[in-house]
């Protein structure tokens, strides 16, 4: 391999490539929100123990709460793609890892069903009434039922990366790797969690403030504590991301670095550094004037977008280096003989338009509430 990604690739191969990274970079989008929000609502409530209810109504904090269940549900839907074409690029690969990930890969879904769930309760008012306690329990549960599927899908990654270890993993039952790799690859997608999530909020709170309680325009900028809060999440995220990487890189073998910092990935790397500047600076200038600005957040969105599509390529680099997908050619081929795609296509628009109507509905039911 020694062109950018994803050239070099038989077109039927690149073609999936390309469709299962930028369906993933969606999902994640969403589900960096989830995970993210859930961590924060987590942690403000340990730090406010004697705030309740006038603290959860605070405008992020409400913010989150209202919208997580439903940034659940986006990332589920959303994952059914990425989820479809990872079946078709690295079938024996990602079958094999679901296997022998046995018991885990298989609570991944009740785990999942209780954290939706668990979503709407923390999102009722009457949580913030019942004790310190109980609100703390809850929301580290929801969060751990979060950091928990994050595990799983590492893991699954790892394991599919590594079929030289599969009669080892199926004999003793033992992963085949260490806890420093595991936890410092989740550090990178779970600190990098926040920055997507700040983006999105960033725009919430945006819109939030512009809107009066009867439609007219407020004056921009009135929560600085909402602004800070999430300039210091972002680049914090950012920051122990890019460290948690360049752990990372250390660590994976010779030729995933290969192909890392050759011409695979070395594009997307400098892109994605470009990205985390743009970021950086422009949550460093909202902090300093305290306010969201429409255009510092189209900034900061610029470079969310531009550092996810390159990290989830970087990703795909290292996998490359393990799994020979000029062999796996012939199936894709095959695969794009079958058809379909049209469907494909017109079940994504419905789902869209349908995601925005709901967005649509949340939005007017949040105006209504507030008013």
């Amino acid at each position: 391999m020694h062109s950018a990604f994803p050239f070099g690739f038989p077109v039927a191969t690149a073609f999936y490539l390309v469709l299962y990274v930028l369906t993933f970079v969606l999902h994640h989008a969403f589900m960096h929100y989830v995970l993210a929000g859930s961590l924060c609502l987590t942690w403000f409530t340990l730090s406010q123990r004697r705030e309740t209810v006038a603290w959860a109504e605070q405008p992020l904090l409400a913010t989150l709460r209202e919208w997580i269940p439903f940034l659940l549900s986006a990332a589920i839907t959303a994952g059914v793609a990425p989820l479809l074409f990872i079946q078709i690029v690295y079938q024996h690969q990602f079958y094999t890892a679901n296997l022998l990930l046995w018991w885990r890969w298989m609570i991944v879904v009740p785990v999942l069903i209780v954290g939706f769930y668990l979503t709407y309760l923390v999102k009722s008012h009457r949580l913030w009434t019942w004790p310190y306690l109980v609100r703390v329990a809850v929301l580290l549960v929801t969060s751990a039922c979060f950091v928990f599927v994050g595990f799983c899908w590492t893991a699954n990654h790892l394991i599919a990366n590594r079929g030289s270890t599969w009669p080892e993993v199926y004999t003793t039952g033992q992963l085949p790797f260490t806890y420093t790799e595991v936890i410092v690859r989740m550090l990178v997608w779970l600190a990098g969690s926040f920055p997507t999530m700040c983006v999105i909020l960033g725009w919430q709170l945006f819109y939030r403030e512009r809107v009066s309680r009867d439609g007219a325009q407020n004056e921009l900028g009135q929560d600085a504590w909402g602004t800070r809060a999430l300039s210091r999440m972002a680049i914090g995220g950012l920051v122990v991301s890019v460290l948690a990487g360049a752990t990372y890189i250390l660590v994976i073998e010779a030729s995933a670095k290969g192909l890392v910092f050759g011409n695979v990935g070395r594009p997307y790397l400098m892109m994605g550094a470009l990205g985390v500047g743009l970021q950086i600076g422009g949550w460093i200038s909202m902090f300093r004037q305290n306010r969201l600005s429409l255009l510092l957040l189209g900034f900061v969105s610029a470079g969310s977008l531009t550092t996810l599509v390159c990290i989830s390529v970087l990703r795909e680099a290292v996998r490359l280096s393990a799994v020979d997908l000029l062999s796996l050619a012939d199936l894709h081929a095959k695969a794009a003989e079958v058809g379909g795609f049209g469907v494909f296509l017109l079940a994504a628009v419905v789902v869209s338009l349908l995601i925005v109507w709901c967005i649509q509905l949340v939005r007017t039911g949040t105006t209504t509430s507030n008013a």
